[in-house]
């Protein structure tokens, strides 16, 4: 029932009730009517009463609900708000790298050439065996301005870092390298052991031509020394584990590098 109705049914019991009915009787039909309005009147107020109870319910769930949804709100806000103060420290710290990886870059930048060439001279004093294994890599090494502006920096580091990495690798370890030599005016094979890069002994394989190398620039100086012959042969065999291990003693001629 309508609010309107309500109303109604008020004012139709206040008419009923007015100054004549007062000061007469009223009528059995009048009064029944009047009882009727009345019942009707308190069944609707408990009507509105009971819907109030359950909108009131349904409000207070509302409410909660909403509550819930504030708080996940302001939680993910929290959340949200650390996330990007973390955010913001992180970059700082790659703005931080970014701006000392610039500064690097700038000092090798300026020092690229002059790391270049002083690799290439470097070159010049290896044995042939590792000049040929780095021959690719030295190849690509920028030498005119124009080669320069056409590769990249890290591709120019990169050239030199691997070249220097086999130099090391080759210094670091005996080497033994069949090759060919010219000996008394004859290209002879021999077995060549590089002691790393500070010196060189070779054989021929029927022991009579023996000698020892040390660095130099273009190519290593050779000294013949065939009465080393029978012990570098050892040790050639010995490296190629064709032999058991055992001291050998040769000699370490100690030079300044040209």
């Amino acid at each position: 029932m309508t609010k309107n109705k309500v109303v109604m049914l008020i004012a139709a019991s206040m008419m009923l009730v007015g100054p004549a009915a007062l000061n007469a009787a009223p009528e059995l039909k009048e009064t029944r009517s009047t009882l009727k309005l009345w019942v009707e009147l308190k069944k609707l107020v408990s009507e509105e009463k009971n819907k109030w109870v359950v909108e009131k319910q349904s409000l207070n769930e509302s409410i909660n609900l909403l509550k819930d949804e504030i708080e996940k709100i302001e939680e993910a806000i929290i959340e949200y708000e650390a996330e990007a103060s973390s955010a913001d420290k992180v970059r700082e710290e790659l703005v931080a790298e970014e701006n000392e990886l610039k500064q690097a870059s700038a000092i090798v930048k300026n020092t690229i050439v002059d790391l270049e060439a002083e690799t290439l001279d470097i070159v010049k004093y290896l044995p042939a065996t590792l000049q040929d294994k780095v021959a690719i890599l030295t190849q690509r090494i920028p030498k005119t301005k124009r080669e320069m502006e056409a590769s990249t920096l890290s591709a120019r580091v990169m050239n030199v870092i691997a070249i220097l990495t086999e130099v090391e690798k080759f210094n670091s370890q005996l080497t033994v390298v069949n090759e060919i030599r010219e000996i008394k005016g004859e290209r002879v094979r021999v077995d060549t052991l590089y002691v790393g890069l500070a010196v060189a002994y070779y054989v021929d394989g029927t022991k009579s031509e023996a000698g020892y190398m040390v660095p130099a620039k273009g190519e290593w100086k050779r000294f013949e020394d065939n009465t080393l012959a029978a012990d570098i042969a050892d040790a050639v065999a010995m490296q190629k584990r064709e032999a058991t291990v055992r001291f050998v003693d040769l000699p370490i001629t100690i030079t300044d590098v040209e």
